[in-house]
């Protein structure tokens, strides 16, 4: 019966989608693959936006990005982590990025007729140097918990010089009103001193108090935290989007269990700046209310001594 459902649902949505150009599309020609860890039936529904099928791509910074739903997930788009990979997880290929999750889709929440799909879009930006030039197959890995992970590809032909993809419009806002998110930056400690001997774990943690169970990566309402190595919006250099999910009891402590597992991380290289002084910013972004936080933190580099 699920598959029947979810047959039926791609072809309705395939219909509706060509009366409502740019509206939330779905492929109804093939499905959601089975990957490592995938049981039961497939419920899903989606598609991958950006880039579009045998579309030229360089060879980096260009963004990947579409929706998914689980249309059995109950109060929640169904997502628990999403992957892009060059090859298959289980047969030797390897992780290009983790784009980002939970985004705001009002369009899919509309074409399905459920609010809680709104969650559902994914978008992230290739790593410059990522692919070889050549035709490249990506393949999108998505995680629900009770299935494991499922799969949809896109080919492309990777060229050196090829312009960028435009960049998706930024998530509106979830609900309106709403206090902004809580981000704490634990390490570096206010004006530690890291060495260029090895690399070095930026740590924290970010939530939203109001997040529901299943809003943000692990119930934390954030769905991503941008780190920077002095401000963003005046020439700071990019650090790279942090990733979540990681245990931390603080949070914890201060906020209840749902926030358990409200840590960030970003590995920094030290040894590609010079030895100064520096502030780092740390921006969180809420799916509960669409809103950001920064917090800064003093820190120095300095080199080894001999």
């Amino acid at each position: 019966m699920h598959r029947l459902a979810a047959s039926v649902l791609a072809a309705v949505l395939a219909i509706a989608t060509m009366a409502m150009p740019g509206s939330a599309q779905s492929d109804a020609f093939s499905t959601w693959t089975a990957g490592p860890g995938a049981i039961l039936d497939n419920t899903y529904t989606g598609f991958i936006d950006l880039p579009s099928a045998n579309a030229t791509v360089p060879t980096g910074g260009f963004n990947v990005a579409g929706w998914f739903v689980d249309t059995t997930a109950q109060g929640w788009a169904g997502a628990d982590d999403v992957q892009v990979w060059l090859g298959t997880m289980d047969g030797g290929g390897h992780l290009l990025f983790k784009p980002n999750f939970a985004q705001n889709r009002p369009d899919v929440a509309t074409a399905l007729g459920n609010p809680f799909a709104a969650a559902s879009g994914f978008f992230g930006s290739m790593p410059l140097g990522a692919l070889s030039a050549g035709p490249q197959t990506l393949l999108v890995y998505v995680h629900t918990p009770g299935k494991g992970w499922w799969f949809k590809q896109v080919s492309v032909n990777v060229a050196s010089g090829a312009p960028a993809n435009p960049v998706p419009a930024a998530p509106g806002p979830s609900v309106s009103g709403g206090a902004p998110p809580i981000i704490v930056i634990d390490r570096p400690k206010d004006s530690e001193t890291v060495l260029t001997k090895s690399d070095f774990d930026i740590t924290g943690y970010a939530l939203d108090r109001n997040a529901g169970s299943f809003q943000g990566t692990a119930g934390s309402g954030i769905d991503r935290v941008s780190v920077y190595l002095g401000d963003r919006d005046n020439g700071g250099s990019f650090l790279g989007d942090a990733d979540l999910g990681f245990s931390d009891t603080i949070p914890e402590g201060l906020y209840g269990s749902q926030f358990a597992s409200a840590g960030w991380r970003l590995t920094f290289h030290p040894t590609k700046f010079k030895a100064n002084t520096y502030v780092i910013y740390a921006y969180a972004h809420s799916v509960v209310t669409g809103k950001e936080d920064v917090a800064t933190r003093y820190f120095a580099i300095r080199e080894n001594q001999p």
